[in-house]
């Protein structure tokens, strides 16, 4: 069975007054270049209101919160101590990188690399991480086929829109699931992210992004609003994720300035309110029906991206190795 979800009709947005703004275009460009400009500066309809949508409709499956058995496997993986199962050998490891990550060094190596030294089968997925989601998909169909024309079970892990792209997957292929042994999402901004809804609805940031977008990553830009809120709820309207799936979420979100993403965390909290990992809500990063794993003290960064000592508390391979520990035990 799917989940059905009702129509459920967006929240009227509070509309923020335009600033006056600057004489000329050239000034313009520049103080977007700069970044986010303060929340009380942003105008236009926003997001105010529409994160956790769907965990509001009426239908939303509830998760279990799986955040304390989660804390005891770390403290087993910091030590050293075996967590995983000894069928996690049996199957195939199918990584898929987020937004932007193939623009950045080291994204994914901890995660992959540790998955590696407990004897797993490995392998990154070769999507465009600035393509579209149904060009993704096609990518990850191929390699759930291969891995079923071997005789081999997959779990999925995805980062962020990786992890969107495992869902949609899966939603766009259900006759796929005999081949997933678990999901994981880490950050998976599911239910939309409200960072790429403003750039999507904000008119000075959405010209930004369709002339830098392709023009810097080769990338395409509708690829950031396919995040957005509007885009996120008509999918899932079309396409509900298959239940029955042992998945787990991860969920988080952190406001310090010892984090790179300081600026957009503060972004979200002083416009909207929303706690946040500086580009998704922790509210927004749950599957519906999934077990969830809840921090509140880890970026958007920290999954997938080792931090310098002392501004982190996590490492991408123990939390790798734990949450997937946690998918294999799920029912």
């Amino acid at each position: 069975m799917t989940q059905s979800l009702p129509d459920v009709a967006l929240p009227p947005p509070t509309p923020t007054p335009a600033p006056a703004r600057e004489s000329g275009a050239i000034a313009r460009l520049s103080r977007s270049l700069r970044g986010l400009p303060p929340a009380e500066r942003w105008w236009g309809p926003g997001c105010g209101g529409l994160a956790g949508w769907l965990q509001r409709s009426a239908q939303a499956l509830p998760g279990e919160d799986l955040t304390p058995r989660f804390k005891t496997l770390l403290a087993r993986v910091r030590e050293g101590e075996p967590v995983l199962p000894d069928a996690a050998k049996r199957h195939q490891y199918v990584l898929v990188r987020g937004m932007l990550g193939d623009e950045l060094p080291g994204y994914l190596l901890d995660n992959v690399q540790r998955l590696e030294r407990r004897g797993l089968d490995v392998l990154e997925a070769p999507v465009d991480t600035e393509g579209l989601i149904t060009d993704n998909v096609a990518v990850l169909r191929e390699a759930l086929l291969d891995a079923e024309h071997f005789g081999r079970s997959v779990v999925l892990v995805g980062h962020s829109k990786g992890g969107v792209e495992c869902t949609a997957t899966l939603a766009l292929h259900p006759e796929l699931r005999r081949v997933v042994r678990a999901v994981v999402t880490l950050q998976a901004p599911y239910g939309g992210s409200s960072l790429a809804h403003d750039l999507a609805t904000t008119p000075d940031m959405r010209r930004l992004i369709d002339f830098a977008f392709p023009l810097l990553f080769h990338g395409v830009s509708r690829s950031v609003e396919e995040l957005s809120y509007t885009s996120r709820m008509e999918f899932i309207r079309k396409h509900p994720y298959p239940a029955g799936i042992p998945t787990v979420s991860l969920a988080t979100s952190r406001l310090s300035r010892l984090s790179s993403l300081y600026p957009l965390q503060r972004y979200l909290r002083d416009r909207y309110g929303y706690a946040s990992d500086g580009l998704v809500t922790a509210l927004d990063a749950e599957v519906p029906g999934a077990g969830v794993v809840r921090l509140d003290d880890m970026d958007h960064s920290e999954a997938a991206l080792r931090a310098l000592p002392g501004l982190s508390r996590y490492h991408p391979g123990d939390l790798t190795e734990a949450m997937v520990a946690l998918a294999l035990d799920a029912r």
